[in-house]
């Protein structure tokens, strides 16, 4: 929606347009195959709804014949309420790389739906797209300064009309004004005046009324408050949300319709402010629709940034943020000391703070002829950030290579971690910044799961929603139920029907155990980035940071 003052009602309609947003948010990524074929999708969603969605596929194989397509799918309409698709067209000089735009008409969770066809074959895949209005654009101050002038030409075009209809209109040519025409030029003039005066006062009033709800409908994330509480056993962690500012989606935001991600309903990330050298990757339970508890590790005194990742039955995934204040305390214990007992699949890491240590390509070091950035992590295992120069483009699309390696310098033996086989976050320096990544892509499974069962229903609206209570009590049922299995039976579940790209029959990689993240960085500075892998039934975790250019 475009913003201006002194606009005039006669341009209204031409505005209109102009107000479609473009691409302007960071982007969903998607890495998969369809067929026998890899595919790294980058979708950019418009910040302002309806607008313009820019999508971006590389196949790095670059095979010859490939029709692409892709077109947008909604939750609340299904495949059936769904346009034709459009084909991504070859971009000119950058071999297997296709681009293409879309326009997304309405808000909420919807999806990106991508169609591979070659040799009369044809693959789909899904990524969900949380299309929400972010921004209110600016109009160009050139624009509005055109359209003002344009708008006042108008004006007194309408005035004069009126004025001339009613002083001029009965007067033979030639004949000269009389002083009852020239009456009725006047008061022509004033009631063409005050006609425009209305006309223009009732584009305004609903010109304001349509910014008025289209502020409402702005995406506002939840808000929620962190709290440390002591307790003999331990500190805990414990997250109230707070929702009652939300002015839309009371149905499909509630969190009695909160889905598991990975076999959990919320993935809490813990960071050290400013020095970004304590992390921790923990897994509350709720204890209401707006508690959830989880206890803490030893973290030291200090200020913590606080993730929340959920996903619900929408398939609409987002991230609670809030800040954790962390006291000195009688109960904290160091690291060595492990006489705390988190969850399972609770961990966390000390790093050195950001700055201590300098950013340098190891060259001595050499994975599939290249170098990278090096890190120790906790057990005596390392990993290698395969990367040529150590520097990243923002909004260019890049495969984040890891190279793992046990004690003894050999590939180290990687098992799934929460039915994925690695996990990354990626925090910018200031906070401003943070996304969880997995070898998938940004999107959530959780949400990607959730639109996939809803297309093969053939429901559509929101008048089959189940009972918010009877849904928590089945989802806590389900959750209960995975907690009690063993982590090699829970991982298969997880994993289900996902496919994870064969690493091990990498012919650049077949020495090596990797794991891979699509991403790109969304804006330029200097980022810390945690991968977390699997080692011999314990959970590694290790820091990188990294600039964007």
């Amino acid at each position: 929606m475009i913003k201006h003052k002194n606009l005039v009602f006669l341009a209204l309609l031409g505005i209109w347009y102009l107000s479609m947003g473009h691409v302007g948010s960071p982007g969903v990524i998607f890495e998969g195959m369809m067929g026998n074929y890899r595919v790294l999708a980058n979708v950019d969603p418009p910040e302002v709804i309806p607008g313009t969605a820019m999508v971006s596929v590389i196949l790095p194989e670059n095979p010859d014949g490939v029709i692409l397509e892709a077109r947008p799918v909604y939750w609340s309409a299904g495949l059936m309420g769904t346009p034709t698709a459009d084909a991504l067209i070859s971009v000119p000089d950058e071999p297997g790389k296709y681009e293409g735009e879309m326009w997304f008409m309405q808000s909420g969770t919807s999806s990106v739906q991508i169609l591979l066809t070659k040799d009369g074959e044809t693959y789909e895949a899904v990524v969900p797209i949380m299309a929400m209005p972010t921004a209110q654009n600016e109009m160009p101050k050139e624009l509005g300064i055109a359209l003002s002038v344009l708008g006042g030409f108008l004006v007194i075009l309408l005035v004069t009309i009126f004025s001339s209809a009613m002083g001029d209109s009965i007067r033979n040519p030639g004949e000269e004004r009389s002083p009852k025409g020239q009456r009725k030029r006047i008061i022509g003039t004033a009631i063409g005046a005050v006609v425009v005066g209305l006309v223009l006062w009732g584009g305004k009033s609903w010109w304001d009324a349509e910014a008025r709800q289209y502020n409402e409908t702005l995406y506002q994330p939840f808000s929620a408050e962190s709290k440390f509480i002591e307790r003999d056993g331990g500190n805990y962690l414990r997250l109230k949300v707070d929702s009652t500012e939300l002015k839309y989606g009371q149905i499909t935001r509630k969190l009695s319709y909160m889905v598991p991600d990975h076999g959990k309903l919320m993935h809490l990330f813990l960071i050290k402010k400013n020095e970004l050298d304590v992390f921790a990757h923990l897994h509350p339970k709720r204890l209401d629709t707006l508690n959830y508890e989880v206890q803490l590790p030893p973290l030291p005194a200090g200020d913590y940034h606080v993730f929340a990742d959920i996903t619900r039955y929408t398939g609409f995934s987002e991230t609670i943020v809030s800040e954790l204040s962390v006291p000195e305390s009688a109960n904290f214990q160091l690291a060595s000391n492990r006489e705390f007992r988190l969850g399972r699949d609770d961990t966390f890491t000390f790093s050195n703070p950001i700055g201590n240590k300098p950013l340098v390509l190891d060259g001595d070091i050499m994975v599939c002829g290249k170098p990278g950035l090096m890190t120790d992590l906790p057990g005596g295992y390392s990993a290698m950030w395969e990367t040529e120069t150590g520097k990243f483009e923002a909004g260019r699309l890049y495969s984040l290579d890891f190279a793992l390696f046990d004690p003894d310098g050999e590939p180290a033996q990687l098992e799934p971690y929460l039915g994925m086989m690695g996990h990354a976050v990626v925090l910018k320096h200031d906070g401003s910044v943070y996304i969880h990544l997995h070898p998938t892509g940004t999107y959530s499974m959780g949400s990607q799961q959730m639109l996939l069962e809803r297309f093969e229903s053939g429901y559509v609206g929101f008048n089959n929603l189940p009972k918010n209570l009877s849904f928590m009590d089945s989802v806590d049922q389900v959750l209960s139920f995975l907690d009690e299995l063993p982590d090699e039976e829970r991982d298969s579940l997880l994993m289900g029907d996902m496919v994870h790209l064969p690493y091990l029959e990498d012919p650049e990689h077949e020495d090596h155990s990797m794991v891979r993240f699509p991403y790109a960085f969304p804006q330029p500075g200097d980022y810390r980035v945690w991968i977390q892998v699997k080692i011999d039934g314990e959970i590694v975790n290790g820091a990188f940071d990294v600039e964007v250019i």
